[in-house]
């Protein structure tokens, strides 16, 4: 592991502390994308442990190389296997123009929310219907414009909770049967898992497989026959 990398690993159970339960650091290691978490604090908050693999976020910022452009990004949504929703923000970790890791803060704000609710049905009885519309995305820190990230991170245990999560979601949008896929249905799937980034983790190929009930081979080359419809558009 680089010295740099040493260094924020000694952060993360210094600023685990001072920040206190209800924010957990995570130092990501980007090198092992299946068991990347090298360090964390207040892992309970999203159930992650030292070995849990990169994000469906944390992916995507490595495929789009948003990086490269920007130091960090604050202030996104994040959400656990539990629904709870976070406030998180990640710093990029670089060195000689590459990528070694990623340091990031989420912090639960729930305690804080449902309190302010409590407080609110108590000074306006039943005046204020749904005081959580009004309180929903309140951040004690004005996010800055160019900081921002529109997209949600959904924080898993194992590469294989990406990919249920993406079938899962499929299936309920197109209210489908999971065994009576189409072929175009199969690349739309694939579509969705490229996007995700899922394909850089070791093992992701045989749980697709396994998922569209499929040969890895046929895997491979619907990614194939996905990369030469896009080469055509462009």
């Amino acid at each position: 592991m680089s010295k740099i990398m040493d260094y924020y690993k000694e952060l993360v159970g210094f600023l685990g502390l001072v920040m206190g339960e209800n924010c957990e650091i995570a130092l990501q290691d980007v090198s092992d994308e299946k068991h990347c978490i090298v360090a964390i604090a207040n892992g309970h908050i999203s159930g992650r442990k030292v070995g849990s693999p990169l994000t469906d976020l944390a992916l995507k910022f490595i495929k789009s190389e948003v990086w490269k452009e920007k130091d960090y990004i604050c202030n996104y949504t994040g959400k656990t296997r539990n629904n709870k929703i976070l406030n998180s923000s990640t710093f990029f970790i670089k060195e000689n123009g590459k990528l070694l890791g990623m340091f990031c803060v989420n912090i639960d704000n729930s305690k804080f929310i449902d309190l302010s609710q409590e407080i609110l049905r108590l000074g306006f009885g039943g005046g204020i219907k749904s005081p959580s519309e009004a309180l929903t995305g309140i951040s004690t820190v004005q996010p800055s414009l160019n900081t921002t990230y529109t997209e949600t991170e959904n924080f898993f245990e194992n590469p294989e909770d990406i990919v249920n999560s993406v079938f899962k979601e499929f299936y309920e949008e197109k209210k489908i049967p999971t065994d009576r896929l189409t072929q175009e249905e199969k690349m739309e799937l694939i579509e969705r898992l490229e996007s995700t980034g899922v394909f850089n983790l070791k093992g992701s190929i045989s749980h697709i497989a396994d998922k569209l009930m499929v040969s890895e081979a046929s895997v491979y080359r619907y990614r194939s026959k996905l990369q030469k419809m896009k080469q055509g558009m462009d």
